[in-house]
């Protein structure tokens, strides 16, 4: 059996990212799992520090493992790639020398389809081995979207000044 590549978590994510630039102040939370910035994304984690598994395929016809195999969850986002190099990463040692490169089809945009399973088992918690396991599936975006253009844009608020002035005197 081959061993699944370990990747090291600090602060419960570690990186899909793009030359491992991580823009954080820009990442979007409402995705769940997988939290896309201006280029790359986040994965979180159920662990907070600690070693996950980690595999990756370019399509899912790839997929690693047998069809059997339960994922508790997935979820799906459009990633930008503007440099073309995105790679599995440590947010602290950098990529991953055992996994290969995602973005095959070079710069644009990106499918990442992340499946998990284990994050409930030990929520929040710092281990040196976690159970927790994680497959990557990435394949190049067909939708046309522009460089730089937002997936999923924030809706204005209208009621935002009302609300802010409301927080503000503390109602």
């Amino acid at each position: 059996m081959e061993a699944v590549p370990q990747v090291f978590v600090n602060e419960g994510t570690f990186g899909i990212t793009d030359e491992g630039e991580v823009p954080i102040e820009t990442a979007d939370w409402s995705h769940g799992m997988i939290a896309p910035m201006t280029n790359g994304a986040l994965v979180l984690t159920g662990i907070n520090t600690g070693n996950v598994q980690v595999q990756v395929a370019s399509d899912r016809a790839q997929q690693s493992g047998p069809d059997t195999e339960v994922w508790e969850e997935t979820v799906s986002s459009h990633v930008w790639a503007p440099n073309g190099n995105l790679r599995i990463e440590s947010l602290v040692h950098g990529p991953h020398p055992d996994l290969p490169l995602l973005s095959i089809a070079g710069p644009g945009w990106y499918e990442v389809e992340v499946k998990a399973r284990g994050r409930q088992v030990n929520p929040d918690g710092s281990v040196l081995q976690s159970s927790e396991s994680y497959l990557i599936v990435v394949q190049p975006d067909a939708s046309g979207l522009q460089p730089g253009e937002p997936v999923t844009p924030m809706p204005v608020d209208p009621d935002e000044e009302r609300r802010r002035q409301r927080l503000l005197r503390g109602l």
